[in-house]
């Protein structure tokens, strides 16, 4: 599953049919405008794929969307929310609490957890609730310190390529997921082990 929907469910979930290796990917998107023009054309193509909006109402029906294969994206229509810039420090107090919950109102469990929309930190804790014992969770933009107070949740973590980090509800080197160079190539770039 994923919080942030985008270009890269289009890519995922096209790999993933091209694998032919069976899924169900759910995506969460609170800008609906940005998905609706750069994403959901795309998407509505796609014989195994389903967009729905959450209004508060229909968490039954969406229930019934991700117990079959495929991709189901979730949208709620928050806008854009940016916090980032200064003159919107305001976005900071936008409430995304059903976007962060709704895995965790589905009873949803999954095996990959990939963050890369709002409320990262919140996103993060809510993630060791979802993802298997023997799964991982990955977050975009890893090198924002302010994301970091959020990986001690897990049992084992770690920073790959220039922005990334991975984390495990486990004790694990990573090493069965990612290449050794990997590692490398981030302790070269920031002096890191």
């Amino acid at each position: 599953m994923e919080w942030g929907a985008g270009r890269s469910t289009l890519w995922y979930t096209a790999f993933l049919d091209l694998l032919g290796v069976p899924y169900t990917w759910l995506s969460i998107e609170y800008n609906k405008a940005f998905f609706e023009e750069y994403c959901s054309p795309t998407l509505r193509e796609r014989p195994n794929a389903a967009i729905v909006t959450e209004d508060g109402t229909g968490i039954e029906g969406i229930r019934d969307l991700v117990n079959r294969q495929g991709t189901v994206v979730v949208l709620y229509d928050a806008g854009e929310v940016r916090p980032d810039l200064p003159e919107r420090k305001a976005d900071r107090a936008v409430n995304l609490d059903a976007y962060v919950s709704l895995p965790s109102r589905l009873g949803y469990s999954c095996d990959i957890v990939v963050i890369d929309g709002r409320k990262r930190r919140r996103c993060l804790i809510e993630a060791t609730r979802l993802v298997d014992p023997h799964g991982y969770v990955l977050i975009h933009d890893a090198w924002r310190t302010y994301y970091h107070c959020a990986y001690t949740a897990f049992g084992s973590g770690r920073r790959f390529g220039d922005e990334w980090w991975i984390g495990a509800r486990r004790e694990t080197s990573f090493t069965e997921v990612l290449p050794w160079h990997a590692f490398e190539y981030h302790a070269s770039a920031d002096g890191l082990q």
